[in-house]
Parts: structure tokens; C-alpha cells; sequence
């Protein structure tokens, strides 16, 4: 078959998912949402009594921090972690790191499965037509779960690895260990400063502001080229 012909193309931008059932999105979020009913009511129940009801409530928080709902996971975990007196939880750094890393990695396979899904979408499978694309992918397939890893466990936006991973359709089992790997040690550093250093709400709503200027910084320039294009657009238009 020619290589240019247009079965090829298409083949080149599925989705190479490593294994062979097809997802289900039902089996998927159906006992997440159960999962989170049950975090809000343990937290709304116990909530003025018991340090293990707050560790659930920011579990069910963490759990919801992903690519496509963009939560600041460090402040959550600073307060679990800082003592009592200021304000925090005062809950074992070990028990923090592992409880946080958990409810990260099934935070991750959200956008394992939404983006996944999006893959349905020709336009969005063209993307992995493009040269640049190709050659990142390379990249980061010499040593996957390394880099997913290291993606996780830095404290800098890398959002693009774990999109990467799903649209190269890596493992589902391994993309969420490899964001337990690198989450784990990266909470347990900030649990252990919250807890040696003792640091209070003020460290929280510091982190917390800074989180949200990073946000800003990096999501509002994208919005307003956007809609000057889509000004532009309609005054060519008129």
C-alpha cells in the first residue's frame, strides 16, 4: 500500500492502547462518584471530631487535581501536614505523602480516560501527525515510566508528560504507578518541611497564591490570543 495514502495517514494517529479490552467510562467514574459520596459524608459526619475525616476530605480534594480540573495540590498537603497550632492537621508526614500520592494517581487516570476519550475526535488524533509531536514522543519513549516519574515528582507544571503517555497509549497500571512514584517522595519533602519547620496557614495561603499566579500566567495569555483571533476574525468578517 502506498504510504501516502490516506489508510496510512489514519493509521498513523490511532491510539496504540497496550492492551486489548476496550475502556469503560462507566466502570470507571461510576464508583468514583460512589467513592466521593462516601469522602463527603465520612467528612461532613466526623468532620469536628476526627483528624482521619479532614485526611479524607483532602483526599477526595486530591483526588479531583488533574490535568483538566487544575487544583493546587502542595497547600492541601502542607496543611495536612503542618501542626496543629497552626492551623493544620498535624497528621504523620508518612501518612500524608501516601494518602495524598494515592488519591493523585487516581486523579491522574481521569485524564487517562478523558483524554482517551477525546481520541475519538480526528481532529484531536491529528496531533500526533504533527513533526514536533513525533519527535517529543521519541523522546520520551526511550524510558517512559522514568519520565513520567520525574514528571510527577517535580514541582513545576509538566502536565504535556502525562498527556503524552496517554495519547501514546501507555499502560494504564504503570501511568498510575508512575504518578504514585514520582508524588510520593515529592509530598513526603513538603509533609516533612510542614512538619519540621512547622509552618502555618500562612506558608498555605502563600503556596496557594503563588499556585494561582502560575495558573493565571500561563492560561491567560493563550485566552486573550484567542479571542483577539476570534475578534479579528469577525471584523474581517463585517
Amino acid at each position: 500500500m502506498d504510504e501516502s495514502s490516506p489508510a496510512k495517514a489514519e493509521a498513523d494517529i490511532e491510539v496504540r492502547l497496550e492492551r486489548h479490552e476496550p475502556l469503560s467510562f462507566r466502570a470507571w467514574f461510576y464508583p468514583f462518584v460512589l467513592l466521593m459520596a462516601l469522602l463527603v459524608w465520612v467528612r461532613l459526619e466526623y468532620g469536628d471530631m476526627s483528624r482521619a475525616a479532614a485526611l479524607a476530605g483532602a483526599f477526595a480534594y486530591l483526588s479531583l487535581a488533574c490535568t483538566f480540573c487544575p487544583l493546587p495540590t502542595t497547600p492541601v498537603i502542607l496543611w495536612a501536614a503542618g501542626p496543629v497550632e497552626g492551623h493544620g492537621l498535624g497528621i504523620h508526614p508518612l501518612a500524608v505523602a501516601t494518602v495524598g500520592a494515592v488519591a493523585s494517581a487516581i486523579a491522574s487516570l481521569h485524564d487517562y480516560y478523558l483524554l482517551t476519550f477525546l481520541y475519538r475526535y480526528k481532529p484531536v488524533r491529528r496531533i500526533r501527525t504533527t513533526g514536533l509531536y513525533r519527535r517529543v514522543a521519541a523522546w520520551y519513549n526511550r524510558a517512559p515510566f522514568a519520565t513520567l516519574a520525574t514528571a510527577s515528582f517535580l514541582p513545576i507544571p509538566v502536565d504535556f508528560v502525562r498527556l503524552l503517555a496517554i495519547s501514546e497509549g501507555y499502560n494504564r497500571l504503570k501511568f498510575a504507578l508512575g504518578s504514585f512514584a514520582g508524588r510520593w517522595p515529592r509530598y513526603l519533602v513538603f509533609a516533612v518541611a510542614a512538619d519540621q519547620f512547622k509552618l502555618g496557614w500562612q506558608w498555605v495561603l502563600g503556596i496557594a497564591g503563588a499556585t494561582v499566579v502560575l495558573g493565571l500566567w500561563r492560561g491567560l495569555p493563550p485566552l486573550v490570543r484567542w479571542i483577539a483571533v476570534k475578534r479579528r476574525a469577525r471584523a474581517a468578517v463585517n
